[in-house]
């Protein structure tokens, strides 16, 4: 019986080691870079709302200065939710921004001036094991999407979720292990994590659709 309680014991304790982080530590503060993206999804709802040019434009040439390319995930398992046939609304990127901002100003010299000096080309940072990542998507009613990403040992990760607005989006990072390590599950469909691997690894990145409809959404690592 003492053999049963010291294996326990064990096990117990290994699981504990293996975990790379827990969930109750202090989130640590947005990297500028998140904190950048963030302030231009902003702008980028509030210039679509409003059909504000220079909104659209100040959010393009912030998003042109944060260095990204396209993410290649280790796998992407798609939510089996309802499908629908909504329409994708305005995609959050660079080139769409100044093409909506340029619409938006109605021949205004000067705002298409400032549209015209804004920078497309992105070039890449570090932070995720191939460098900072952006993928656009749409996640299903009632579903999940589950991607498998690597990030670098003793470095700031990060993970940012921008979506359409139509629904609640919830994000949850797991450990290989399987250990819920960090989450962010407020009643928005703007997420963000953070926290530091122990090791180089692979983590379980879930995005859950909490609305009825799909929601389109952007998703970033630093």
């Amino acid at each position: 019986m003492k053999r049963i309680f010291l294996t326990l014991a064990f096990i117990a304790a290994a699981q504990f080691t293996f975990a790379q982080e827990k969930t109750d530590d202090a989130q640590q503060p947005a990297s500028e870079q998140m904190a950048q993206l963030r302030l231009a999804a902003d702008l980028a709802k509030y210039g679509y709302e409003t059909y504000s040019a220079s909104a659209l434009i100040e959010a393009a040439r912030i998003l042109s200065g944060v260095p990204t390319h396209e993410l290649t995930p280790e796998s992407l398992v798609k939510g089996e939710g309802a499908a629908d046939d909504k329409a994708q609304k305005a995609e959050f990127s660079v080139e769409q921004l100044l093409e909506d901002g340029r619409k938006y100003a109605d021949g205004d010299a000067t705002l298409l001036a400032l549209a015209d000096q804004v920078k497309v080309d992105n070039g890449v940072s570090r932070g995720r094991v191939e460098g900072s990542t952006v993928h656009a998507d749409c996640v299903n009613a009632n579903a999940t999407d589950t991607y498998t990403l690597r990030f670098i040992g003793g470095e700031l990760a990060e993970v940012a979720v921008i979506g359409d607005g139509d629904t609640d989006l919830d994000l949850y990072i797991y450990d290989s292990n399987g250990n819920l390590i960090e989450k962010d599950d407020d009643y928005t469909d703007r997420c963000y994590c953070s926290w530091t691997p122990k090791w180089t690894g692979a983590f379980s990145v879930k995005i859950k659709n909490r609305g009825g409809v799909c929601n389109y959404y952007t998703l970033y690592t630093n």
